[in-house]
């Protein structure tokens, strides 16, 4: 086993050197993503969540760079403190639904922004919150990240079908 010496950063923070025993330079490299995952899962990046181009170096045991790279690590929202900041129960046993949301019939609450980015509504069937999703997909800049936002619901939406004062409801006091 060689011992390699793991260099990593992002953007904002310091550096930090890790140690990697690895049997080859191949096998090193691939634990690189994980070290650098348990990394930023350890620092604070706030409740919207984000996502952090960490630089990377690899050396050997004499100090010799032998790899290097970048990689992106996704750092998933904090659900629970965005729906307590918006005023929603985290303990709901949230059960999301886009029917009533508009958008097309075939696919309610969703659309398209223009290139691969998508917006999704929905609404919770128990407690009415809402859920607004942004996804970018593939066409995105550097450090833009999926978003998602809660927010209450107008109190005269219906929480079972997210229509708003539907007559034909029978479902508005659930």
């Amino acid at each position: 086993m060689t011992t390699y010496n793991l260099s990593l950063r992002d953007d904002q923070s310091d550096d930090d050197d890790r140690e990697i025993e690895a049997d080859n330079i191949a096998e090193a490299v691939s634990q690189v993503k994980g070290e650098a995952e348990d990394w930023c899962f350890d620092g604070e990046w706030g409740d919207d969540g984000a996502s952090v181009t960490v630089y990377w170096e690899l050396a050997d045991d004499d100090g010799e760079i032998v790899d290097e790279g970048t990689l992106s690590v996704e750092i998933e929202p904090d659900h629970n403190a965005l729906i307590l900041a918006a005023g929603g129960d985290p303990d709901c046993d949230h059960e999301w639904s886009r029917e009533g949301e508009g958008g097309c019939d075939q696919n309610p609450g969703v659309w398209s922004t223009g290139g691969t980015t998508i917006v999704t509504r929905e609404h919770c069937c128990c407690c009415g919150l809402i859920r607004e999703s942004v996804s970018l997909g593939s066409q995105r800049n550097p450090g833009e990240f999926d978003r998602v936002t809660y927010s209450l619901p107008d109190p005269s939406r219906c929480r079972s079908c997210g229509h708003a004062d539907n007559p034909a409801c029978d479902a508005h006091d659930c």
